[in-house]
């Protein structure tokens, strides 16, 4: 989730058709992600926005590289017995690891955050980011955006060399 943005739902419902990714020398490097459905309670439906894709950082490919192969309709998120994640799987894995991790205070929700946030950051472009997201409207995606005191002081070190 910290990674491509997905929701709970979507990662639930995440299958190997769904991935497509690029190897290098044998090494899953990067490629894409189809975000065709979502799984709550029981049910499967289709994004509001359409399918989308997410495109797949490096360090995201290294991870799903290994499930790659298996049945195509096999699910990408499985919990530790090996079967697809339910309702609050999620939720309570990450739980299990928040303070570990140093995360007091975040839900497992703050990842899609996060993932907007450092789109963002990297200087996608915020049409690109509110379509990578799933988002219908710009101001959903604004919402998501969550600066920093280093964003502030990188807009004056900018606007320093542009208005002297």
């Amino acid at each position: 989730m910290a990674y491509a943005g997905l929701r709970p739902n979507e990662v639930r419902a995440l299958r190997r058709r769904d991935m497509r990714l690029r190897r290098e020398s044998g090494e899953a490097v990067g490629g894409f992600l189809a975000v065709r459905e979502g799984w709550s309670h029981g049910e499967t439906h289709t994004p509001k926005t359409g399918v989308r894709e997410v495109p797949v950082v490096p360090a995201l490919a290294r991870l799903l590289g290994p499930i790659e192969e298996g049945p195509r309709d096999g699910h990408v998120a499985l919990n530790e017995r090996g079967k697809p994640w339910g309702q609050y799987g999620l939720d309570q894995a990450f739980e299990r690891v928040r303070k570990r991790a140093g995360l007091e205070g975040w839900s497992v929700y703050c990842l899609r955050h996060y993932a907007i946030t450092a789109w963002l950051r990297a200087g996608v472009p915020v049409h690109v980011v509110q379509k990578m997201a799933g988002h219908k409207h710009l101001s959903t995606t604004q919402r998501y955006v969550h600066y920093l005191k280093e964003d502030l002081e990188e807009a004056g070190r900018r606007l320093a060399k542009v208005m002297g």
